[in-house]
């Protein structure tokens, strides 16, 4: 049977019967559990989203990381052929170079030479090498500029090939990339950097020298002990977080086209600290900085003067860039993917 409202031709359809109280209570409890749980569902969705886009990028990026490989291999070269071509015919040529190279003979131990580079001979050779040596430093600085602004390079690479969403990520795009971004991560860089100076003063200047006098007079002689830990502590954490900022801030400006970098590192600030505490960790390298104390293990094992020691050094120093640079990828992979899903 239906109703008629008056003054109206269309039927009001039946009321339905109210729902009784305690199916009402069920549902309101029912529906509560559910909001309460989606927001831990959601983030522990984001962090596997966000640490599968780093890995994955990482993972097929395996040619560009082997390009950066050969260019820190290359920069690293040209300090070090030099100083080995001024070194080397000094030592080669020594009557205890086998002494030198870690392993003495019945010769050198009778004449009481121990393994490794004596004091002495490292005197003569810095004096009759001191022109090479000076340039050697000049070049160590530059070299050293360089690699930094490299830095920049790589990360506007890794960036813009990961956001452009290309499934093989070729050398020729990644430098293309590179140069488009390198703008905008230099001048990051750059506040990075002057916040970490800041910072330094701030903590071993300014707050050190307002308690440092407090704590030498202090009953206990731990105390200046204790403050000086307290202070590295703290510059510790202000350096990490600067960091991840530095991180952030790059990534936004690549995943949203922005060239304002100054703005961007305050809100990489704000950012970083409402990062979940494994999305930190991981953001600061954590995982590569294990995995390279592993291989700090393997090297200590590895003694000797054979060529089969030397080349396995030399493999293992270059698999632990391989593995930092992999890392950093993955790093700024991740985090442009979880500025894109967080804006």
């Amino acid at each position: 049977m239906s109703t008629k409202d008056p003054g109206m031709d269309t039927p009001l359809a039946p009321v339905p019967d109210p729902e009784p109280k305690s199916k009402r209570k069920g549902n309101r409890k029912r529906r509560g559990r559910k909001q309460r749980g989606q927001p831990e569902v959601r983030d522990a969705a984001s962090l596997r989203s966000t640490l599968g886009a780093g890995l994955r990028y990482a993972l097929r990026s395996w040619r560009v990381l082997l390009f950066v490989v050969l260019i820190q291999l290359a920069l690293a070269l040209t300090v070090v052929m030099p100083f080995w071509t001024a070194v080397a015919p000094h030592i080669d040529n020594h009557p205890h170079a086998a002494a030198m190279a870690g392993t003495p003979d019945a010769h050198d131990t009778a004449l009481g030479w121990e393994a490794g580079m004596h004091p002495g001979l490292w005197r003569d050779i810095k004096r009759e090498e001191a022109t090479t040596f000076e340039g050697l430093t000049a070049a160590h600085f530059w070299i050293a500029v360089i690699a930094w602004l490299f830095g920049s390079v790589a990360a506007g690479g890794f960036l813009g090939t990961a956001v452009s969403g290309e499934s093989k990520v070729t050398v020729g795009r990644f430098v293309h990339m590179g140069g488009k971004y390198f703008g905008r991560m230099l001048r990051v860089g750059l506040l990075f950097a002057i916040a970490y100076y800041l910072a330094g003063r701030i903590v071993f200047e300014a707050w050190a020298l307002s308690v440092k006098p407090d704590e030498i007079q202090a009953a206990s002689e731990s105390t200046s002990w204790w403050g000086d830990r307290i202070r590295e502590g703290v510059f510790v954490l202000l350096f990490f977080w600067f960091r991840i900022a530095a991180d952030v801030a790059r990534a936004d400006l690549v995943v949203y086209s922005r060239t304002g970098a100054f703005r961007a590192f305050f809100r990489g600030l704000w950012r970083a600290l409402s990062l979940k505490p494994l999305l930190t960790a991981l953001s600061i390298g954590l995982p590569a900085f294990l995995i390279l104390l592993a291989l700090s293990f393997v090297t200590g094992s590895l003694v000797g003067d054979s060529w089969v020691v030397l080349l396995s050094l030399f493999l293992v120093f270059q698999l632990a860039v391989a593995i930092r640079w992999a890392s950093r990828a993955a790093v700024l992979t991740g985090l442009a993917h979880y500025v894109e899903r967080h804006p």
